[in-house]
């Protein structure tokens, strides 16, 4: 008998299709055997040797592999939960369902491959849209320094960052772009004010043929991208996340979205990429900012966000709010009155937790806190397209 398997190489020459058949499905169950024995090594030293654990892996080995075996190994602990025959695929894919196992009998019964399966679980899923402030990261890559390549890096770093996220299940992508007119320009000159709405410099030259390029290559790569006339990109970010019927992750650390934030609404606020120092693999950090975590972190509300901003105002945007109030002061007049009309009405009736030059200046702000309210608030009612499925 022809000796066909040796170190890292299998001898395919002359091979029969009812031998290659045999050395199909035996390699196949040898490399499910193996994904779910690295598993249970991983947490038997992880669990063994907590602070040394990794010494039992040669240098080369991914961790991440490791850990993602491991994972798999902690859903099926026992000899027993293994006996479905599945892929290795298949049970990672369901590994983190507490009805797994009638999960895995009814991809049995259905003969459905890795493929199928997946496909059928997306189908069946709750939609996910990530919504991506493309502005934003236009801005940041363009002054950090990659300039004519800005549209680029942004194109392909989305196209990463989504590909990482289908494997968590994501369904729907969104490219949000501010418009040329901006209604809230119109709205403080014609409210008469002596400052105007996002006072700043002209655009450095190139950079707005890096937006209509970005735009372009997202558009190419088969994303959705939306803008609206007279709105911001934050808008639509806003109109997403209350319209979309299903999860919404915004992609942005614009601080003005944290009035979006709700059950069904988390803030994707950062992605560093990280080569693995074994596999080179680029592995990415999710910083994720939910309506818990920002309300922990505050003690305010994402309902009571634009209260607390039309106090702060938004030095960025050339918003000015309460003079002589920052911060802290913003959220400890929230927190106690609830609102802007609230603090105002307790500095008219001199409250004694507001200092006088503070009710001074609160009384002063009243003939502003409508506009300025209207400035910070987001729209949320804007036409927002359905094609965003990936």
């Amino acid at each position: 008998m022809v000796q066909r398997m040796n170190k890292r190489f299998l001898d395919c020459s002359k091979m029969t299709i009812e031998e290659a058949e045999s050395y199909g499905t035996g390699l196949a169950e040898q490399q499910r055997d193996v994904m779910f024995q690295l598993g249970d090594l991983a947490r038997y030293a992880e669990a063994r040797w907590p602070d040394t654990h990794y010494q039992v892996w040669p240098e080369w080995v991914s961790h991440g592999l490791i850990a993602r075996a491991a994972g798999v190994a902690r859903a099926y602990p026992n000899q027993a939960d293994r006996l479905h025959d599945v892929t290795y695929t298949q049970y990672m894919q369901n590994a983190g369902r507490q009805d797994r196992h009638e999960r895995l009998a009814a991809i049995v019964d259905k003969g459905l491959t890795s493929d199928e399966s997946r496909k059928a679980d997306w189908d069946e899923q709750q939609r996910w849209l990530l919504a991506i402030d493309v502005h934003f990261y236009l801005h940041r890559f363009w002054y950090s320094g990659a300039e004519l390549e800005s549209a680029m890096s942004v194109a392909s770093w989305v196209g990463r960052l989504v590909e990482r996220l289908k494997e968590k299940q994501l369904t729907d992508v969104v490219c949000c772009f501010d418009s040329k007119r901006n209604h809230r320009k119109e709205l403080v000159r014609n409210a008469g004010w002596e400052y105007q709405y996002k006072d700043r410099p002209p655009k450095p030259e190139g950079l707005g043929h890096q937006l209509t390029l970005v735009r372009e290559l997202l558009e190419k790569a088969g994303f959705c991208c939306v803008s609206q006339d007279g709105f911001e990109a934050d808008d639509l970010l806003a109109s997403f996340a209350k319209q979309f019927d299903g999860r919404v992750s915004i992609s942005s650390a614009d601080k003005d979205l944290r009035q979006c934030l709700s059950d069904k609404c988390n803030i994707l606020l950062d992605v560093t990429w990280t080569e693995d120092e074994t596999s080179g693999d680029m592995a990415p950090e999710y910083k994720w900012l939910s309506a818990k975590s920002h309300t922990e972190a505050t003690g305010i509300r994402p309902d009571q966000w634009t209260e607390y901003q039309s106090i702060t105002g938004d030095n960025v945007d050339g918003i000015k709010g309460v003079a002589g109030i920052g911060e802290k002061g913003a959220a400890d007049l929230i927190k106690e009155f609830g609102s802007v009309e609230g603090a105002i009405e307790a500095a008219k009736d001199g409250s004694e937790s507001i200092r006088p030059k503070k009710r001074e200046a609160l009384i002063e702000f009243e003939p502003k806190k409508d506009v300025t309210r209207q400035l910070v608030t987001l729209r949320d009612d804007l036409d927002i397209p359905k094609n965003t499925r990936i």
